[in-house]
């Protein structure tokens, strides 16, 4: 907020370029209502703003004013690009609409992007995410020459699909045509591994993603070990695996704990762990987690830790009062 001080009084703010990369900055912040405000003060708005002002609208859960700043941005005759149409995909996924998806689509091959990498990638992910996996790999295999990018968001596809054999075939072509997987591409093959069951692929690629191709796993790759691990009810080892990460845990981390303990019934200690954790990183929801707490307490009859429990929740209630 300092430096957008700062370009109002320098006079900056009249470069559309700069306005747009503030525009993005707000955003992704989630503050998409300082965003709208330095949108409407551009001058000569071009595509690279509408676009950012269509994507901050789908990134902060409002996909319904994407479609409207894309209908004002018609009516101005600015013309598209790739960028624009990928913002736009960005909102039908979160309206789970697949017409508009389709729409979109043929509004790209009307204006002659059908064949642009960036968006095609983004096409996929949306039939993908509708189950259309089959049409999202007629889509892939269309691409003349396809980027990593491209091949991650396959593999992400199969995986969201539950078909992880065909996320791992797809990692392996990739790998032979001499493309090199980011961090980003492990990311979608471990998820892949993790949403299907396949344990030993998923350790296996997960060392050497480290080993072989020398990517230091983030905690997104760390959680979708501990969700194999929590899938197949190998609680302890993931919870043993959870205190050995040379990262910070998150709420995913131990959300996923938890989930595991309601579905395969540890140890309750794992749950007590878990639930400890999660209101100590999420107080504003502790009451939801304390709750969950409750609920596996009364179903194996721990009426001592139920009355403890409940003790608590109320002197939580009171302090929020006050």
């Amino acid at each position: 907020m300092a430096f957008h001080c700062y370009l109002l009084k320098s006079g900056l703010l009249a470069s559309v370029s700069v306005g747009a990369a503030l525009l993005q900055m707000y955003s992704k912040y989630d503050q998409v209502g300082l965003a709208r405000n330095v949108f409407d003060h551009l001058n000569n708005k071009d595509v690279i703003a509408w676009s950012a002002m269509i994507l901050a609208y789908a990134q902060s859960g409002q996909p319904f004013k994407s479609v409207d700043a894309f209908k004002e941005m018609l009516l101005m005759n600015e013309k598209l690009n790739p960028f624009t149409f990928v913002s736009l995909l960005q909102a039908s996924s979160l309206m789970a609409s697949q017409e508009l998806g389709q729409s979109i689509h043929g509004y790209a091959i009307k204006v002659g992007y059908s064949l642009n990498a960036y968006l095609i990638s983004g096409l996929i992910d949306l039939y993908c995410k509708f189950g259309k996996v089959k049409q999202g790999k007629v889509l892939f295999d269309e691409i003349p020459v396809k980027d990593v990018t491209c091949w991650g968001v396959m593999i992400n596809g199969y995986g969201l699909n539950g078909c992880g054999m065909e996320a791992l075939e797809t990692f392996s072509t990739m790998l032979e045509h001499g493309m090199k997987p980011n961090d980003v591409v492990f990311l979608s093959l471990l998820s892949a591994c993790s949403q299907c069951g396949l344990e030993y692929e998923g350790w296996n690629w997960f060392y050497s993603m480290k080993e072989k191709y020398r990517i230091t796993p983030k905690l997104a790759h760390y959680a979708c070990m501990v969700d194999l691990l929590s899938h197949q009810g190998n609680t302890t080892e993931a919870l043993n695996f959870v205190n050995e990460m040379p990262v910070e845990t998150d709420k995913r981390i131990w959300g996923s704990l938890l989930a595991s303990y309601r579905s395969t019934r540890g140890s309750i200690n794992i749950a007590e762990f878990a639930v400890e954790r999660l209101t100590t990183l999420d107080p504003q929801n502790s009451s939801n987690y304390y709750k969950i707490l409750l609920d596996l307490y009364t179903d194996e009859h721990r009426w001592e830790a139920v009355e403890r429990l409940r003790r608590l929740m109320d002197e939580n209630a009171l302090m929020n009062i006050a």
